[in-house]
């Protein structure tokens, strides 16, 4: 919620995160309850934040950097499992 603190876990508006805080499950839109950085190991980072527009910039795990409403909430840390594509498939 709103009062809750940056601990790994706590889900928080984007403006209340400073800048190089690590989340994931990004809201792109109020209320949509999370699009960007959802699977193992993926995490964006918060860039800047604008007062004047009301808008915060992120960077995600493509590397392009977006735009979004600082009203959007996040989840602060990364997903688990970021190392399952390191080892490789065997056969039976």
């Amino acid at each position: 919620g709103k009062k809750a603190d940056l601990v790994i876990g706590n889900v928080l508006p984007l403006r209340q995160m400073p800048e190089g805080t690590v989340a994931c499950c990004v809201e792109q839109r109020i209320g949509d309850h999370g699009t960007f950085a959802r699977t193992g190991g993926n995490y964006v980072t918060v860039v800047a934040h604008n007062d004047d527009s009301g808008k915060t910039k992120i960077r995600l795990p493509s590397g392009a950097k977006k735009s979004v409403n600082s009203k959007c909430r996040a989840m602060v840390g990364i997903i688990a499992g970021g190392g399952r594509m390191d080892k490789p498939m065997l056969k039976a």
